[in-house]
């Protein structure tokens, strides 16, 4: 791995730099360069118009002297074995933009479940207490479209995917969180091991001074505990220095705010809560109020949204749903009865405890499924004897076939557990494309 010395955003100047990738963290990357001075050649696999770069069919003759990855370019793309092989150094937007911010205060996280979740919340109680914070990152809204203007004094709180992880070299946030760990992404990262220690990464440049965030009720999260250089600090629902007992939020002992103050539905929320508290709990003011500041806190789109009920039946979009991990957690924050839409692009996971999960869901009646792994699925099912499936050929007729099965006081859910990409360029796509029909009934 090539050495990449601190500060190299900043001598961008005349130098040849290669995207790969032209969705948004590219798009990004490709302004936040061209306005440093450099030559900027863009590498899609899909036809592009760069904005201000040169769109390259392979990687170009000139010299190249940094090439900037999105986090889709695996690093066994041959394009990067050839560029990493010739020396040249290999990074991501969001080691450019930490390098290019590094005098800010970061407070990043990442993990399979939650994380625009947590990281939403953590600008919010940081905004409420009068901070200034930019969200950015995997959430949707890349770190380097906040650079072109000054942000000295601001707080930059960033959700960070294992994709992204794999090409940092320098990134050091002063706070880092790791929520949990659950099977996603095998077919990119191999195993479980390998995805965790992806994810550890978050820590490894850390310092006594800074603080690492870990979820005490996860397995793998836990086990880092008393490992990292940094101060620790836990979290976890009834579990960790910030936790829910006896309906209450605690801080290392002390309550701040009371379970009926949560608007977000799910138990899984209060893990993500009290991972936003421990987060920047040590940058509020003494008497912040918490329960105000939860109550008005309201889950990001896509992650068990409410979307309208039509004729007594309810709709949900939980598009981000996109492991089986995640769905089980939605269908947990459900008691009425269920019609589950499931299905997309199976991302080497195993359907199987799923399956068995809706089996024993006595509030699950019926189950749409769609998608490339349509198939994978409803065999994962009938294996566990649940037979209340119906095949969509595609959303709008899942939509569709669900109201025709649903009853008054019955909840239709959006929750794939699959990738969008078989039929939807994201999960975002694929859940405003469901509002939109569900809008229409």
């Amino acid at each position: 791995m090539v050495n990449i010395k601190p500060g190299f955003s900043q001598e961008l100047m005349g130098k040849n730099v290669l995207i790969l990738g032209y969705g948004v963290s590219g798009q990004s990357a490709e302004l936040f360069i061209s306005q440093r001075g450099a030559k900027v050649f863009i590498y899609d696999e899909k036809p592009i118009k760069p904005r201000l770069g040169c769109a390259v069919s392979d990687i170009p003759k000139e010299d190249i002297d940094l090439c900037v990855t999105s986090p889709g370019f695996s690093l066994n793309h041959p394009i990067l074995q050839n560029l990493q092989e010739r020396g040249i150094p290999v990074v991501g937007e969001l080691e450019l933009s930490f390098d290019a911010s590094r005098w800010n205060y970061w407070i990043a996280v990442t993990g399979t479940n939650g994380k625009t979740t947590t990281t939403s919340f953590i600008g919010h109680l940081l905004r409420n207490a009068g901070f200034n914070v930019v969200v950015g990152g995997n959430i949707g809204v890349p770190v380097t479209s906040f650079l072109n203007e000054p942000i000295s004094e601001t707080v930059i709180v960033a959700e960070v995917s294992s994709f992204q992880l794999e090409t940092v070299h320098t990134f050091r946030p002063q706070v880092a969180v790791l929520l949990n760990l659950t099977p996603d992404h095998l077919d990119r990262h191999g195993s479980m091991e390998n995805y965790f220690q992806t994810k550890a990464r978050i820590f490894k440049l850390q310092q006594p001074q800074d603080l690492g965030v870990l979820n005490a009720e996860d397995e793998w999260a836990s086990s880092l505990i008393g490992r990292l250089r940094s101060r620790t600090l836990t979290f976890g629902i009834e579990n960790g220095d910030v936790n829910w007992s006896d309906g209450s939020l605690n801080v290392m002992g002390t309550g701040v705010a009371n379970v009926s103050n949560v608007k977000l539905r799910g138990r899984h929320n209060l893990a993500n809560i009290a991972a936003g508290v421990a987060a920047c709990y040590h940058l509020l003011p003494d008497g912040y109020d918490f329960g105000g500041a939860i109550s008005e806190f309201y889950a990001p789109e896509h992650r068990i949204e409410f979307v309208r009920s039509v004729d007594g039946v309810s709709f949900y979009d939980d598009s981000k749903a996109t492991n089986p991990d995640s769905t089980i957690v939605a269908l947990e924050a459900f008691r009425e009865p269920l019609i589950l839409i499931l299905g997309g692009r199976n991302k080497g996971m195993d359907f199987a405890p799923l399956a068995q999960f809706i089996k024993q869901r006595s509030t699950v009646k019926w189950v749409v499924v769609m998608g490339e792994s349509k198939q994978s699925i409803k065999e994962s099912l009938l294996a566990q004897g649940f037979e209340n499936i119906t095949e969509a050929q595609g959303l709008e007729e899942a939509v569709t076939l669900a109201y025709e099965i649903a009853d008054p006081g019955d909840v239709i859910l959006l929750s794939p557990a699959c990738a969008s990409f078989d039929m939807f360029r994201n999960f975002e796509e694929r859940g405003d494309r469901f509002k939109e029909i569900v809008k229409r009934l």
